[in-house]
């Protein structure tokens, strides 16, 4: 179960990852896993998943980097945006824009009373899932904190010029976490602390 790092006072750091291209600013050091995960032309795949967690919030990044498999992105981010709407009402759907490339900025009221905030890409190969959630605990739902998150994030490298679509994503894996809907399963690798890289 990846539940991410419990902080009690933010300190918002940028995570720089170049191989998989993004940054990304979370509240505290966030915990990281991975799972293998395949394609739909059944070639493997690879996850990694950034999270915290706080008494009433969580913030999530997923990347599913598929590198070796020819798919269609558009199609994806669909599935990935069908996929939310079991989890809860889509109350906002939006065409979104990070350097370029293109993707969807979406508000979901959970079926359990949490509130996301949510950015979904495809580009360069990867699908990329940006998520802030306020757990129905939480006494300030719609928190700004879940905003500067999701528009934390940003892409590095040329290989995101080419923007949505294309080729690279695949299936969702199957993972469940608080907040998250995601869950590692026992052969992926435990979750460990982030390092931030300026």
């Amino acid at each position: 179960m990846l539940c991410g790092t419990a902080f009690a006072q933010s300190t918002w750091t940028e995570f720089n990852n170049p191989d998989l291209g993004f940054a990304v600013s979370f509240p505290a050091d966030p915990a990281v896993g991975h799972m293998a995960v395949k394609a739909p032309d059944g070639s493997d795949a690879d996850e990694t998943l950034y999270a915290v967690s706080a008494e009433d919030a969580l913030y999530s990044f997923a990347v599913i980097d598929f590198k070796n498999a020819v798919v269609d992105g558009t199609a994806e981010v669909d599935r990935a945006i069908a996929e939310l709407r079991q989890d809860g009402n889509i109350t906002l759907d939006l065409p979104a824009r990070v350097n370029s490339n293109r993707g969807r900025q979406l508000s979901v009221t959970g079926n359990d009373g949490s509130h996301s905030t949510i950015a979904i890409f495809f580009a360069d190969h990867r699908l990329y899932e940006i998520k802030g959630t306020m757990l129905a605990s939480s006494a300030d739902p719609v928190s700004g904190d879940l905003i500067r998150f999701q528009q934390s994030l940003r892409f590095t490298g040329d290989g995101f010029r080419r923007g949505f679509g294309g080729q690279g994503a695949g299936p969702r894996p199957d993972l469940q976490g608080r907040g998250s809907g995601r869950r590692f399963r026992q052969q992926d690798t435990q979750p460990q602390p982030a390092t931030p890289q300026q």
